[in-house]
């Protein structure tokens, strides 16, 4: 399979994404609107691509009814364990903004990119660690259901594991849609994170080499400075690298990548917008 050639890094962003206050220990409400611009400042030609935002029934298909009702309504609370309205809005543009991007990606076969987080430990009706809905879940049963997609990759490399994420594949039926990879799962410490960043290719190649597309959660949370950092323990360097050889492997076996944020939670949140950095200059320097 051949990937187009992109001419941009295409971006799924509208300002609705973002919460401006600060939110207990999480900067993820606010990361969209400042990675992007980021990403601007970089100087490589970034396209802002139109969001639609998700419906209730969209949310549905990975969660329990009464639960997102709940949510969106503020009378359950959100993955930020309050029941702020404004965060409850902006939670159909997140997920939006990834099934946006997850759709362009499959229909023309070329990256996307998501500002987003808050996905990967969102259960089927129960919110936790800063994830409300799973966004990775809604957008691999929505391919399959409009477009007929048998597999979907996962690469989860935040450095918690994604037990959301098989939560609700399990529990809606769809496990075998996806093939699932998460950083947290593995002992990936700074003693051993050098030979995993060199297996890193054949991992790839292995687990998603029959896959039609791959979500790729470049989590930054397994900085050695975050101060929530589990799996990885990696250097700045080190991010950067396994950013090039995520793009690099997918880019020679022709599978289209849609990257989201995921974790990240160093203070001042510029240095969490540092990292994210390094997600675009391997996209752009391995296209």
């Amino acid at each position: 399979m051949q990937l187009s050639n992109p001419s941009n890094m295409k971006v799924f962003y509208n300002k609705q994404q973002t919460v401006s206050s600060f939110i207990k220990n999480s900067p993820s409400a606010a990361k969209p609107k400042l990675v992007v611009q980021s990403w601007k400042n970089l100087g490589y030609p970034v396209e802002i691509m139109k969001v639609r935002p998700s419906s209730v029934d969209e949310l549905c298909l990975a969660h329990n009814p009464s639960y997102v009702r709940g949510i969106l309504k503020g009378q359950i609370k959100n993955g930020f364990d309050n029941k702020n309205k404004e965060i409850a809005k902006s939670l159909l543009w997140t997920t939006g903004s990834f099934v946006s991007a997850a759709t362009y990606a499959y229909q023309h076969r070329e990256s996307t990119f998501s500002p987003t987080s808050g996905f990967h430990h969102a259960h089927y009706d129960q919110a936790a660690g800063f994830c409300t809905f799973s966004g990775l879940t809604i957008a691999a049963i929505l391919l399959n259901q409009r477009f007929g997609a048998k597999k979907i990759g996962i690469l989860d490399l935040d450095s918690h594991s994604g037990d959301g994420t098989d939560q609700t594949l399990y529990k809606t039926g769809h496990e075998n849609l996806v093939a699932h990879y998460s950083l947290g799962y593995h002992d990936v410490t700074i003693y051993n994170n050098e030979e995993w960043l060199n297996r890193l290719s054949d991992l790839i190649c292995e687990r998603f080499s029959t896959c039609e597309i791959l979500f790729y959660q470049a989590g930054v949370d397994c900085h050695i400075d975050d101060p929530e950092v589990d799996r990885g323990q990696f250097t700045t360097e080190q991010i950067a690298l396994r950013d090039k050889i995520v793009y690099k492997t997918c880019k020679e076996l022709g599978l289209p990548v849609v990257t989201n944020l995921a974790g990240g939670y160093q203070k001042p949140i510029e240095k969490v917008v540092e990292l994210h950095n390094l997600a675009a200059i391997a996209f752009n320097e391995v296209n």
